[in-house]
């Protein structure tokens, strides 16, 4: 914590509380409306994409909760900014997963691709402006971007490629 001091930083945990958690409620609420709406046509949709979209919801509210937990809890916020990251990550990968599926399955194989490839290079991207601006963040990146790539290997591309969907 070398960029603020130790009272910025605990008057900045609300804020970025209550961020996540709007990020997240509107994450949750494309869950359950695409749910809605590709359960009505269940024929364009795999059971890989109506169960990450599922999981995906309890997913993103326990990472709302917790991210609530940052915000009230004063010392605690090393507990629960963990769990809402992580849980926040797994859910918001899974929608991912689940369009990247659902656009294959809808017969644009090409655009299902292009679109993993763009979602890659914006990780990418995100992750090396993070390193730039702060050269000790690299560790953590790399562990997150792997964390991120396996997740999409294993949700959208390893499904296509064994033609699971």
């Amino acid at each position: 914590m070398d960029e603020i001091d130790k009272d910025d930083f605990q008057k900045l945990l609300p804020i970025k509380g209550s961020e996540r958690i709007q990020i997240n409620n509107i994450l949750t609420a494309v869950c359950i409306g695409a749910l809605s709406l590709f359960l009505f046509f269940e024929d364009k949709i795999s059971p890989w994409s109506v169960g990450q979209l599922a999981m995906a919801v309890p997913l993103l509210v326990t990472s709302s909760l917790a991210y609530s937990k940052v915000c009230y809890r004063i010392g605690e916020h090393r507990i629960w900014d963990p769990l809402g990251w992580f849980t926040h990550s797994i859910g918001y990968i899974m929608i991912i997963n689940a369009m990247t599926l659902l656009i294959y399955r809808s017969n644009y194989h090409s655009v299902a691709w292009l679109f993993t490839a763009v979602v890659i290079f914006l990780f990418l991207v995100y992750s090396a402006m993070d390193v730039i601006a702060k050269k000790k963040r690299l560790f953590e990146k790399i562990v997150k971007l792997l964390f991120y790539l396996f997740l999409l290997f294993v949700g959208s591309m390893l499904p296509i490629i064994l033609n699971l969907i």
